[in-house]
């Protein structure tokens, strides 16, 4: 047994063939390339398997950088709707306005004549409160020829709107007629007050209707004269035409309490124009009837110039401008037309149309 180990046993001294040594070399080279295209196809098998990370960051193709993301913005605020264009205002019943006026009231009959020339001054401390001052220069005659010239009795108005819509409009206020005349035949010789109220009417945008009633008492003056206690009841319309014309119908009707003709008529037209914005002309023609009969002719004129307001807007309608509030007498021999022609009974009717 031990003779038989020893027979296999290879001898330490025993040489190797050099074709032995050969295909050891060349098995040797052979596996090392096995291997070697073994791991290539398993790497190709497997591409997912993690290698050397800075060998793959340099066989991965390199990215183009993004852009940063941008900060977050707070998110904006609603936009507020835009305020709507304030509405135009709509055009007044009656409004005040400031003007400067110069007039002259005419009237003639079988009794004689009346002349007033009147310096007219209306000023509106706002829209709801004016104040009116006639300062006349009369003259006189009778049919035997006399002739009489000076101051007449000076009116002083004040009126208050109370209620101002585009469809209707109340005005009040008072005539104050101080016994100013310097004759007896320029004047009533009385001082009077007589209370008034206006109301205004818009049927159309182009017409208003209105009516104003107004009593009249006297107090102080001549006590050598008639107490006066009188009413009138007046009815009124003012037409705006095109091209800046305007025309009012007006019809009063006068009571006197005292007096010996109790009724008289007065019935104007008036007609008018815009010369421009700030000044007018119009012309009153009418006829003044008693309950005798008795007739008188009647006829104003007048030019006015009219001021803007402080720091306001020119108004969008204005209100016609009324005569003088309480009828003047014309003396003991003079028919009441030539008074009452500028009195309370009167309008002058659109232009009236003066606007602020």
């Amino acid at each position: 047994m031990q003779a038989h180990r020893v027979a296999q046993a290879r001898p330490a001294d025993r040489t190797v063939s050099p074709w032995g040594l050969q295909r050891r070399r060349v098995a040797s080279l052979g596996t090392v390339g096995l291997l070697a295209l073994s791991g290539a196809a398993a790497a190709r098998a497997d591409p997912a398997q993690p290698g050397d990370p800075t060998a793959l960051a340099g066989a991965q193709p390199a990215r183009p950088s993004l852009p940063p993301a941008p900060p977050a913005q707070p998110p904006a605020a609603p936009e507020r709707p835009a305020a709507a264009a304030p509405r135009t205002q709509p055009r007044a019943a009656a409004n005040f306005s400031t003007f400067l006026e110069l007039r002259n009231d005419y009237s003639s009959g079988k009794n004689g004549f009346f002349n007033a020339a009147v310096l007219r001054g209306d000023y509106a401390f706002t829209r709801t409160f004016s104040l009116r001052a006639d300062l006349p220069l009369a003259y006189a005659g009778d049919v035997e020829g006399q002739r009489d010239v000076g101051l007449g009795d000076i009116l002083i108005r004040p009126l208050v709107r109370v209620v101002g819509t585009p469809r209707f409009a109340l005005v009040l206020g008072t005539d104050l007629l101080l016994d100013s005349a310097t004759k007896r035949a320029l004047g009533a010789g009385k001082n009077q007050v007589a209370p008034l109220v206006q109301a205004y009417f818009r049927v159309a945008r182009p017409a208003r209707l209105g009516a104003q009633l107004q009593h009249a008492v006297s107090f102080g003056g001549d006590p050598g004269r008639n107490a006066i206690q009188k009413s009138t009841i007046r009815e009124f319309a003012i037409i705006e035409l095109p091209h800046g014309f305007w025309v009012s119908p007006d019809q009063a009707f006068s009571i006197d309490h005292r007096g010996v003709h109790r009724v008289v008529s007065t019935s104007v037209l008036e007609v008018g124009a815009e010369l421009s914005d700030r000044v007018q002309v119009y012309v009153d023609p009418g006829i003044q009837v008693d309950d005798r009969g008795a007739v008188d002719w009647l006829v104003t004129g007048a030019v006015r110039w009219a001021f803007p307001q402080r720091a306001r807007a020119r108004a969008v309608a204005a209100a016609p401008v009324q005569r003088a509030g309480t009828e003047q007498a014309a003396g003991a021999g003079q028919a009441a037309g030539a008074g009452q022609a500028a009195g309370a009974g009167q309008a002058t009717g659109a232009g009236q149309a003066a606007e602020e």
